[in-house]
Protein backbone atom coordinates (compact mmCIF):
# COMPACT_ATOMS: atom_id res chain seq x y z
CA UNK A 1 0.00 0.00 0.00
CA UNK A 2 1.47 3.42 -1.24
CA UNK A 3 0.93 6.10 1.64
CA UNK A 4 1.55 9.28 -0.51
CA UNK A 5 1.07 13.08 0.36
CA UNK A 6 0.67 15.81 -2.17
CA UNK A 7 -0.94 19.19 -2.23
CA UNK A 8 -4.24 18.65 -3.68
CA UNK A 9 -7.27 21.05 -5.91
CA UNK A 10 -10.09 22.30 -4.08
CA UNK A 11 -12.08 20.39 -6.55
CA UNK A 12 -11.96 17.12 -4.48
CA UNK A 13 -14.25 17.79 -2.15
CA UNK A 14 -14.94 15.25 0.82
CA UNK A 15 -17.89 13.41 0.82
CA UNK A 16 -18.79 14.58 3.89
CA UNK A 17 -18.90 18.16 2.85
CA UNK A 18 -20.57 17.83 0.02
CA UNK A 19 -23.49 15.75 2.16
CA UNK A 20 -23.75 18.70 4.81
CA UNK A 21 -24.22 20.89 1.49
CA UNK A 22 -26.78 19.48 0.20
CA UNK A 23 -28.29 18.74 3.26
CA UNK A 24 -28.15 22.28 5.19
CA UNK A 25 -29.45 24.00 2.36
CA UNK A 26 -33.04 22.79 2.69
CA UNK A 27 -33.07 24.04 6.17
CA UNK A 28 -33.18 27.15 8.01
CA UNK A 29 -30.77 28.75 10.12
CA UNK A 30 -31.18 27.82 13.90
CA UNK A 31 -28.92 31.33 14.75
CA UNK A 32 -26.07 33.01 14.06
CA UNK A 33 -22.48 32.09 16.07
CA UNK A 34 -19.45 33.78 16.59
CA UNK A 35 -16.15 32.00 16.05
CA UNK A 36 -14.07 31.84 19.28
CA UNK A 37 -10.89 30.68 17.75
CA UNK A 38 -9.56 31.17 14.00
CA UNK A 39 -10.04 28.41 11.43
CA UNK A 40 -7.76 28.61 9.04
CA UNK A 41 -8.90 25.73 6.60
CA UNK A 42 -11.87 27.63 6.35
CA UNK A 43 -10.67 31.60 6.27
CA UNK A 44 -12.28 32.48 9.60
CA UNK A 45 -10.70 34.49 12.35
CA UNK A 46 -11.92 34.40 15.44
CA UNK A 47 -14.94 37.40 15.67
CA UNK A 48 -16.55 36.32 12.71
CA UNK A 49 -20.02 36.00 12.67
CA UNK A 50 -21.51 33.40 10.87
CA UNK A 51 -24.86 31.93 9.88
CA UNK A 52 -25.51 28.38 11.40
CA UNK A 53 -28.11 25.99 10.18
CA UNK A 54 -27.86 22.57 12.59
CA UNK A 55 -26.12 21.91 15.81
CA UNK A 56 -25.38 17.90 16.69
CA UNK A 57 -24.69 17.37 20.23
CA UNK A 58 -23.80 13.63 18.87
CA UNK A 59 -21.21 14.67 16.72
CA UNK A 60 -20.19 18.44 18.75
CA UNK A 61 -20.60 20.56 15.98
CA UNK A 62 -22.42 23.31 14.33
CA UNK A 63 -22.89 23.42 10.77
CA UNK A 64 -22.04 26.87 9.52
CA UNK A 65 -22.37 28.67 6.22
CA UNK A 66 -19.24 29.96 4.31
CA UNK A 67 -18.92 32.77 2.03
CA UNK A 68 -15.94 32.08 0.57
CA UNK A 69 -14.53 29.50 -1.08
CA UNK A 70 -15.70 26.14 -3.23
CA UNK A 71 -17.15 24.91 0.19
CA UNK A 72 -20.63 26.73 0.97
CA UNK A 73 -21.29 24.79 4.38
CA UNK A 74 -18.55 23.91 7.41
CA UNK A 75 -18.48 21.97 10.36
CA UNK A 76 -17.16 23.77 13.50
CA UNK A 77 -16.65 22.29 17.01
CA UNK A 78 -19.22 23.12 19.56
CA UNK A 79 -16.32 25.21 21.99
CA UNK A 80 -15.23 26.90 18.53
CA UNK A 81 -18.39 28.94 18.31
CA UNK A 82 -21.27 31.00 20.89
CA UNK A 83 -24.40 30.92 19.30
CA UNK A 84 -27.09 33.31 19.65
CA UNK A 85 -30.59 34.08 18.24
CA UNK A 86 -29.97 36.24 16.03
CA UNK A 87 -27.32 38.11 13.75
CA UNK A 88 -27.45 41.59 15.99
CA UNK A 89 -26.49 40.04 19.54
CA UNK A 90 -23.99 38.23 17.71
CA UNK A 91 -22.15 41.12 16.35
CA UNK A 92 -22.95 42.41 19.44
CA UNK A 93 -20.87 40.06 21.31
CA UNK A 94 -18.37 39.84 18.68
CA UNK A 95 -17.87 43.83 19.01
CA UNK A 96 -17.61 43.30 23.18
CA UNK A 97 -14.79 41.23 22.35
CA UNK A 98 -13.50 43.18 19.31
CA UNK A 99 -10.23 44.08 21.33
CA UNK A 100 -8.49 40.79 21.46
CA UNK A 101 -10.39 38.98 18.68
CA UNK A 102 -6.63 38.22 17.03
CA UNK A 103 -4.71 37.85 20.16
CA UNK A 104 -3.43 34.52 20.97
CA UNK A 105 -0.37 33.55 23.72
CA UNK A 106 2.11 30.96 24.02
CA UNK A 107 2.75 29.33 27.18
CA UNK A 108 6.61 30.03 28.43
CA UNK A 109 6.13 27.52 31.93
CA UNK A 110 5.12 23.87 31.88
CA UNK A 111 1.78 23.00 34.30
CA UNK A 112 0.92 26.85 34.18
CA UNK A 113 -2.36 27.22 35.95
CA UNK A 114 -5.64 28.07 34.43
CA UNK A 115 -8.09 29.32 37.15
CA UNK A 116 -11.83 29.77 38.11
CA UNK A 117 -11.41 33.44 38.77
CA UNK A 118 -8.23 36.07 38.16
CA UNK A 119 -6.69 35.48 41.47
CA UNK A 120 -3.81 33.01 42.53
CA UNK A 121 -5.91 31.51 44.81
CA UNK A 122 -9.04 30.87 43.16
CA UNK A 123 -9.69 26.58 41.79
CA UNK A 124 -7.60 25.43 39.34
CA UNK A 125 -9.40 24.41 35.74
CA UNK A 126 -6.46 23.49 33.68
CA UNK A 127 -2.55 22.93 33.68
CA UNK A 128 -1.06 24.69 30.34
CA UNK A 129 1.91 22.68 28.70
CA UNK A 130 4.68 24.39 27.43
CA UNK A 131 4.16 25.93 23.59
CA UNK A 132 0.75 25.17 24.20
CA UNK A 133 -1.02 28.09 22.20
CA UNK A 134 -4.12 29.77 23.77
CA UNK A 135 -6.75 32.41 22.77
CA UNK A 136 -6.96 35.51 24.96
CA UNK A 137 -10.61 36.11 25.27
CA UNK A 138 -10.11 39.66 27.31
CA UNK A 139 -8.64 41.58 30.65
CA UNK A 140 -9.60 41.32 33.53
CA UNK A 141 -9.09 42.97 37.01
CA UNK A 142 -7.94 40.55 39.81
CA UNK A 143 -5.54 40.11 42.42
CA UNK A 144 -1.76 40.48 41.71
CA UNK A 145 0.85 37.68 42.00
CA UNK A 146 3.24 37.61 44.04
CA UNK A 147 6.79 36.42 44.27
CA UNK A 148 9.58 37.01 46.34
CA UNK A 149 7.77 39.65 48.23
CA UNK A 150 7.19 41.60 45.20
CA UNK A 151 3.83 41.61 42.57
CA UNK A 152 4.75 40.04 38.91
CA UNK A 153 4.92 42.42 35.87
CA UNK A 154 1.77 41.28 33.98
CA UNK A 155 -2.50 41.15 33.88
CA UNK A 156 -5.20 38.98 34.28
CA UNK A 157 -6.42 37.38 31.16
CA UNK A 158 -9.99 35.14 30.58
CA UNK A 159 -7.99 32.85 28.35
CA UNK A 160 -9.52 29.65 26.15
CA UNK A 161 -7.86 26.60 25.61
CA UNK A 162 -7.94 24.49 21.97
CA UNK A 163 -10.46 22.09 23.50
CA UNK A 164 -12.88 25.25 24.63
CA UNK A 165 -11.63 25.21 28.68
CA UNK A 166 -12.03 28.59 29.64
CA UNK A 167 -10.48 29.95 32.72
CA UNK A 168 -8.13 32.63 34.31
CA UNK A 169 -4.56 32.79 33.34
CA UNK A 170 -1.97 35.34 34.54
CA UNK A 171 0.47 36.89 31.77
CA UNK A 172 3.97 36.88 33.59
CA UNK A 173 4.12 33.53 31.86
CA UNK A 174 2.54 34.02 28.56
CA UNK A 175 4.04 35.50 25.21
CA UNK A 176 1.09 37.31 23.46
CA UNK A 177 1.03 38.06 19.77
CA UNK A 178 -1.74 39.12 17.38
CA UNK A 179 -2.33 36.05 14.61
CA UNK A 180 -2.16 38.55 11.54
CA UNK A 181 1.27 39.44 11.95
CA UNK A 182 2.41 35.41 12.16
CA UNK A 183 3.22 33.67 8.79
CA UNK A 184 0.89 31.12 9.54
CA UNK A 185 -2.15 32.76 10.37
CA UNK A 186 -5.16 31.99 8.25
CA UNK A 187 -2.92 30.20 5.55
CA UNK A 188 -3.01 26.56 4.50
CA UNK A 189 0.11 24.09 5.71
CA UNK A 190 2.25 23.73 2.57
CA UNK A 191 5.18 20.57 2.25
CA UNK A 192 8.25 21.23 3.07
CA UNK A 193 9.90 17.39 2.98
CA UNK A 194 8.95 14.21 4.47
CA UNK A 195 5.10 14.95 5.98
CA UNK A 196 5.73 14.54 9.87
CA UNK A 197 2.46 15.31 10.59
CA UNK A 198 1.11 12.38 8.81
CA UNK A 199 3.89 10.60 10.21
CA UNK A 200 2.41 11.46 13.39
CA UNK A 201 -1.23 10.74 13.02
CA UNK A 202 0.01 6.90 11.55
CA UNK A 203 2.39 6.00 14.33
CA UNK A 204 -0.11 7.45 17.81
CA UNK A 205 -2.28 5.79 19.09
CA UNK A 206 -5.45 7.48 19.35
CA UNK A 207 -8.27 7.48 21.99
CA UNK A 208 -11.75 9.02 22.40
CA UNK A 209 -11.30 12.76 23.45
CA UNK A 210 -13.87 12.61 26.25
CA UNK A 211 -11.26 10.55 27.85
CA UNK A 212 -8.77 13.84 28.26
CA UNK A 213 -11.84 15.42 29.14
CA UNK A 214 -12.18 12.98 31.83
CA UNK A 215 -8.63 12.78 33.24
CA UNK A 216 -8.13 16.60 33.47
CA UNK A 217 -11.30 17.12 35.45
CA UNK A 218 -9.67 14.01 37.37
CA UNK A 219 -12.99 12.14 37.24
CA UNK A 220 -12.18 9.11 35.07
CA UNK A 221 -15.76 6.93 34.94
CA UNK A 222 -14.31 3.69 34.80
CA UNK A 223 -17.31 2.15 32.74
CA UNK A 224 -16.10 4.06 29.67
CA UNK A 225 -12.91 3.14 29.22
CA UNK A 226 -11.98 0.32 26.97
CA UNK A 227 -8.50 -0.07 25.59
CA UNK A 228 -10.30 -1.56 22.25
CA UNK A 229 -11.89 1.93 21.60
CA UNK A 230 -10.82 4.43 19.48
CA UNK A 231 -9.46 5.24 16.56
CA UNK A 232 -6.65 2.84 14.43
CA UNK A 233 -5.29 4.21 11.38
CA UNK A 234 -4.44 0.81 9.80
CA UNK A 235 -1.01 2.04 8.68
CA UNK A 236 0.20 -1.81 7.90
CA UNK A 237 -3.40 -3.18 7.00
CA UNK A 238 -4.70 -0.44 4.39
CA UNK A 239 -8.05 -0.98 6.99
CA UNK A 240 -8.38 1.83 9.21
CA UNK A 241 -10.91 1.49 12.17
CA UNK A 242 -12.87 3.19 14.56
CA UNK A 243 -14.19 1.47 17.23
CA UNK A 244 -16.90 2.46 20.16
CA UNK A 245 -19.23 1.70 22.72
CA UNK A 246 -22.01 1.14 19.83
CA UNK A 247 -19.77 -0.98 17.34
CA UNK A 248 -17.08 -1.02 14.92
CA UNK A 249 -16.71 0.87 12.07
CA UNK A 250 -14.29 -0.20 9.12
CA UNK A 251 -12.41 1.79 5.93
CA UNK A 252 -10.64 -0.09 3.54
CA UNK A 253 -7.89 2.39 1.61
CA UNK A 254 -5.70 2.69 -1.14
CA UNK A 255 -3.74 5.28 -0.14
CA UNK A 256 -3.47 9.09 2.00
CA UNK A 257 -3.59 12.51 0.55
CA UNK A 258 -3.43 15.91 1.84
CA UNK A 259 -5.69 18.83 0.12
CA UNK A 260 -4.51 22.72 0.30
CA UNK A 261 -7.19 22.89 3.79
CA UNK A 262 -4.92 20.30 5.22
CA UNK A 263 -7.74 17.31 5.65
CA UNK A 264 -6.29 13.73 4.80
CA UNK A 265 -8.23 11.64 2.86
CA UNK A 266 -8.18 8.07 2.74
CA UNK A 267 -8.73 7.06 -0.65
CA UNK A 268 -11.20 5.26 -1.79
CA UNK A 269 -13.04 5.37 1.67
CA UNK A 270 -15.44 8.06 2.90
CA UNK A 271 -12.64 8.72 5.77
CA UNK A 272 -10.90 11.97 6.25
CA UNK A 273 -9.07 13.08 9.11
CA UNK A 274 -8.07 16.48 10.45
CA UNK A 275 -5.07 17.44 12.47
CA UNK A 276 -5.86 19.91 15.18
CA UNK A 277 -2.63 19.49 16.62
CA UNK A 278 0.17 16.79 17.53
CA UNK A 279 -2.54 15.51 19.91
CA UNK A 280 -5.85 15.85 18.73
CA UNK A 281 -7.88 15.03 15.17
CA UNK A 282 -10.76 14.69 13.97
CA UNK A 283 -12.35 11.77 12.00
CA UNK A 284 -15.10 12.45 9.59
CA UNK A 285 -16.53 9.84 7.26
CA UNK A 286 -20.08 8.95 5.92
CA UNK A 287 -21.92 6.35 8.18
CA UNK A 288 -23.95 3.21 6.76
CA UNK A 289 -27.12 5.42 6.63
CA UNK A 290 -25.19 8.14 4.46
CA UNK A 291 -25.09 10.67 7.43
CA UNK A 292 -22.17 12.52 8.05
CA UNK A 293 -20.56 11.46 11.03
CA UNK A 294 -17.33 13.66 13.46
CA UNK A 295 -15.63 12.00 16.03
CA UNK A 296 -12.59 13.17 17.81
CA UNK A 297 -9.91 11.53 19.27
CA UNK A 298 -6.46 11.71 21.09
CA UNK A 299 -3.51 10.83 21.99
CA UNK A 300 -2.54 10.63 25.51
CA UNK A 301 0.46 10.51 28.02
CA UNK A 302 -1.15 6.95 29.72
CA UNK A 303 -2.34 3.65 27.81
CA UNK A 304 -5.83 2.82 28.96
CA UNK A 305 -4.51 0.04 31.27
CA UNK A 306 -2.72 2.67 33.05
CA UNK A 307 -5.77 5.34 33.51
CA UNK A 308 -7.70 1.96 34.78
CA UNK A 309 -5.12 1.31 37.14
CA UNK A 310 -3.97 5.05 38.19
CA UNK A 311 -8.17 5.17 38.82
CA UNK A 312 -8.31 2.09 40.86
CA UNK A 313 -5.83 2.60 42.99
CA UNK A 314 -6.89 6.63 43.89
CA UNK A 315 -10.71 5.02 44.51
CA UNK A 316 -8.55 2.55 46.77
CA UNK A 317 -6.72 5.27 48.74
CA UNK A 318 -10.38 7.25 48.92
CA UNK A 319 -11.72 4.28 50.90
CA UNK A 320 -8.48 3.74 52.87
CA UNK A 321 -8.42 7.42 54.08
CA UNK A 322 -11.69 6.56 56.00
CA UNK A 323 -11.21 3.30 57.00
CA UNK A 324 -7.77 4.74 58.62
CA UNK A 325 -9.83 6.55 61.18
CA UNK A 326 -11.96 3.56 61.48
CA UNK A 327 -14.07 0.92 60.28
CA UNK A 328 -17.39 1.33 62.42
CA UNK A 329 -18.84 4.41 62.58
CA UNK A 330 -22.06 4.89 64.99
CA UNK A 331 -24.97 7.57 64.96
CA UNK A 332 -27.60 8.13 67.99
CA UNK A 333 -30.45 8.41 64.49
CA UNK A 334 -28.62 6.34 61.67
CA UNK A 335 -27.29 3.32 63.15
CA UNK A 336 -24.16 2.08 62.59
CA UNK A 337 -22.28 1.85 59.67
CA UNK A 338 -19.26 -0.51 59.23
CA UNK A 339 -16.91 -0.41 56.18
CA UNK A 340 -15.57 -4.21 55.30
CA UNK A 341 -12.72 -5.96 53.26
CA UNK A 342 -13.41 -5.77 49.22
CA UNK A 343 -15.46 -2.57 49.00
CA UNK A 344 -18.57 -4.11 50.72
CA UNK A 345 -20.35 -2.14 53.47
CA UNK A 346 -22.67 -3.23 57.09
CA UNK A 347 -25.28 -0.97 57.78
CA UNK A 348 -27.92 -1.86 60.24
CA UNK A 349 -30.33 0.81 62.12
CA UNK A 350 -31.38 3.26 59.35
CA UNK A 351 -34.99 2.70 59.86
CA UNK A 352 -35.58 6.62 59.87
CA UNK A 353 -34.56 7.06 56.88
CA UNK A 354 -36.75 4.68 55.10
CA UNK A 355 -38.12 4.98 52.16
CA UNK A 356 -37.27 8.46 51.74
CA UNK A 357 -33.45 7.92 51.37
CA UNK A 358 -33.03 3.99 51.60
CA UNK A 359 -35.88 1.81 49.79
CA UNK A 360 -37.65 -0.43 52.12
CA UNK A 361 -36.14 -3.82 51.40
CA UNK A 362 -32.51 -3.03 51.03
CA UNK A 363 -31.37 -5.10 53.07
CA UNK A 364 -28.42 -4.09 55.02
CA UNK A 365 -25.09 -5.46 53.14
CA UNK A 366 -23.85 -3.64 49.40
CA UNK A 367 -20.62 -2.26 47.89
CA UNK A 368 -19.33 1.05 48.08
CA UNK A 369 -17.61 2.40 45.22
CA UNK A 370 -16.04 5.91 44.75
CA UNK A 371 -17.72 6.60 41.76
CA UNK A 372 -18.77 9.91 42.08
CA UNK A 373 -17.82 13.15 41.45
CA UNK A 374 -18.64 16.42 43.19
CA UNK A 375 -19.50 19.28 40.69
CA UNK A 376 -17.78 22.54 39.98
CA UNK A 377 -20.13 23.87 41.74
CA UNK A 378 -19.86 22.82 45.45
CA UNK A 379 -18.18 23.58 48.46
CA UNK A 380 -14.52 23.03 48.61
CA UNK A 381 -15.44 21.83 52.23
CA UNK A 382 -16.75 18.26 51.18
CA UNK A 383 -14.33 15.53 51.13
CA UNK A 384 -15.89 13.62 48.40
CA UNK A 385 -18.12 11.59 46.84
CA UNK A 386 -19.69 7.45 46.52
CA UNK A 387 -22.10 5.68 46.17
CA UNK A 388 -23.70 2.76 47.72
CA UNK A 389 -25.56 0.05 46.29
CA UNK A 390 -27.37 -2.31 48.67
CA UNK A 391 -27.28 -5.95 47.67
CA UNK A 392 -31.49 -6.09 47.32
CA UNK A 393 -31.86 -2.57 45.80
CA UNK A 394 -32.15 -1.49 42.29
CA UNK A 395 -30.08 1.71 42.36
CA UNK A 396 -27.07 2.91 43.93
CA UNK A 397 -27.38 5.95 46.43
CA UNK A 398 -24.94 9.30 46.33
CA UNK A 399 -23.47 10.27 49.13
CA UNK A 400 -21.43 13.93 49.82
CA UNK A 401 -19.06 12.97 52.36
CA UNK A 402 -16.72 15.37 54.95
CA UNK A 403 -14.10 13.32 56.41
CA UNK A 404 -11.99 14.92 59.81
CA UNK A 405 -10.94 13.83 62.72
CA UNK A 406 -14.22 14.24 64.34
CA UNK A 407 -16.07 11.33 61.97
CA UNK A 408 -17.81 10.95 59.01
CA UNK A 409 -20.47 13.71 57.80
CA UNK A 410 -22.59 11.93 55.15
CA UNK A 411 -25.20 14.31 52.65
CA UNK A 412 -27.64 12.47 50.50
CA UNK A 413 -27.64 13.51 46.92
CA UNK A 414 -30.96 12.33 44.50
CA UNK A 415 -29.99 10.94 41.44
CA UNK A 416 -32.37 13.77 39.58
CA UNK A 417 -29.22 15.67 40.82
CA UNK A 418 -26.20 13.70 39.27
CA UNK A 419 -24.85 13.63 35.90
CA UNK A 420 -22.65 11.01 34.61
CA UNK A 421 -21.38 10.16 38.49
CA UNK A 422 -20.85 14.45 38.77
CA UNK A 423 -22.82 15.64 41.68
CA UNK A 424 -23.75 19.17 40.27
CA UNK A 425 -25.63 20.26 42.95
CA UNK A 426 -26.76 19.84 46.48
CA UNK A 427 -31.01 19.00 47.51
CA UNK A 428 -32.82 21.69 48.26
CA UNK A 429 -33.95 20.01 51.46
CA UNK A 430 -30.06 17.87 51.94
CA UNK A 431 -30.84 15.22 54.44
CA UNK A 432 -27.48 15.21 56.47
CA UNK A 433 -25.86 12.23 58.40
CA UNK A 434 -23.08 12.16 61.36
CA UNK A 435 -21.29 9.51 62.27
CA UNK A 436 -18.56 9.24 64.82
CA UNK A 437 -15.89 7.12 64.90
CA UNK A 438 -16.15 3.86 67.02
CA UNK A 439 -11.94 3.83 67.69
CA UNK A 440 -12.88 0.78 70.78
CA UNK A 441 -10.58 -1.82 69.34
CA UNK A 442 -10.30 -1.19 66.26
CA UNK A 443 -9.06 0.69 63.05
CA UNK A 444 -8.29 -0.19 59.60
CA UNK A 445 -9.02 -3.04 57.93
Amino acid sequence: MAIRTSSIRYAFLPVVALFLFLFSSCTGKIGYGVINWSVSEYGLAAGDVVPVYIQSNIGQVYVVGLEKGPVKRAEIPLWQLSLYKSRAAARKAAEELAEFSHTYASVKLDGLPVRSDPENTSRQVYRLREGEKIKIVRKGKGQPVIAANAPLEGDWYEIMTDDGTLGWCFSYNLALFDERETDSALKPVTDAGPDQTLENLLSRSWYPEAWRAMLRANRVNLAKIDSRQGFFPGRASGIARIEGADGVVTFQYTGITRDDSGYYRFEGSSLTVQVRRSDLIMVQYTDSNGMPRSEFFAALDLTPEQIVQEETERRAGLLQSITLLSTRFVSGNYGVLQFLPDNRFLWSGYQLLVPSVIPSGSGADGSIQFDRFLGDTLPATYTGAFSLLFDQASAPLTFLYTLDDKGLRLEYVPESLVRDGVADSRSLTPTVLFFSPDTTGQGGF
